[in-house]
């Protein structure tokens, strides 16, 4: 049951255990709207969102559109006790736990779908995302160099680059691949991001995803690709289509891979 005054929120599970894992104390606000809000919880930003806020998977849910007032509130104070946050003076009790890993690829899938057209939807945000691709990614493909000149490279919360490297790193692990190389990058250039978005990339690594991103994943090899493309390209002003973008590049790369190792 949830305690009178507190507001019940949904939390994936490493969201939990990194508020129960932090000292008593006040945490930052980093970033504050009506929509969402942000916190640095020991270098890691644990997100509040409402239902009409974009599902991020370093955040609390909250099944409210606008978050209340107590929340969004430009004067607002936050603070963790005993593992459960306080915004506002109000606590944000986790009433239940949701998942956020991106399902596994089967190989047949992969050997199928690699060599698929980019089923990205037409929209100002995918040509956007089409336009930073060439300009950066010239070879079409990520490594290790390549990730160090995608990191914190864009505009806001989480910029481009990020948002591609996030996309292609969530599908590798779909895929059940490892990128050591860009790992350590990710992690040794977190500093030159936001916050948010090196949370983000953290959670990429680990293949914790937008909700719209697994739904994506799981449809590959059959006939919802190109709604579920859609709804992921609708994330944001060009998150999802930027991580659509990543993800097919991946794709492509692990596609061409096993086809040179697939038996004839």
């Amino acid at each position: 049951m949830t305690p009178a005054g507190a507001l019940a929120v949904a939390a994936p599970p490493r969201v939990r255990d990194r508020l129960r894992d932090t000292a008593d104390g006040p945490v930052a606000i980093v970033h504050q709207g009506p929509q969402a809000l942000y916190l640095d919880v020991g270098g890691w930003c644990v997100g509040v969102v409402s239902r009409a806020a974009a599902r991020v998977p370093c955040a609390l849910r909250a099944a409210v559109d606008p978050l209340p007032g107590a929340l969004s509130y430009a004067g607002a104070s936050a603070r963790v006790e005993a593992g459960t946050l306080h915004v506002g003076g109000r606590p944000l009790a986790i009433g239940r736990l949701e998942g956020t890993c991106v399902p596994r690829l089967a190989l047949d899938v992969l050997l199928r779908t690699g060599a698929s057209p980019f089923p990205g939807a037409a929209s100002r945000g995918a040509a956007t995302v089409a336009a930073f691709a060439a300009a950066h990614l010239p070879r079409h493909g990520i490594d290790a160099d390549v990730a160090a000149h995608l990191i914190g490279r864009g505009e806001g919360l989480t910029p481009l680059g990020d948002d591609l490297l996030a996309g292609w790193l969530a599908l590798h692990r779909a895929a059940g691949v490892a990128t050591t190389e860009v790992d350590d990058v990710v992690r040794s250039h977190a500093p030159r991001t936001t916050l948010l978005s090196a949370t983000l990339l953290d959670c990429a690594v680990r293949g914790e995803v937008l909700p719209e991103f697994a739904s994506w994943v799981g449809a590959l090899g059959g006939r919802d690709v190109p709604a579920r493309a859609a709804a992921l390209t609708a994330v944001g002003a060009t998150s999802g289509a930027g991580l659509l973008h990543g993800a097919h590049l991946a794709l492509t790369r692990l596609h061409i891979e096993r086809l040179e190792v697939a038996p004839t």
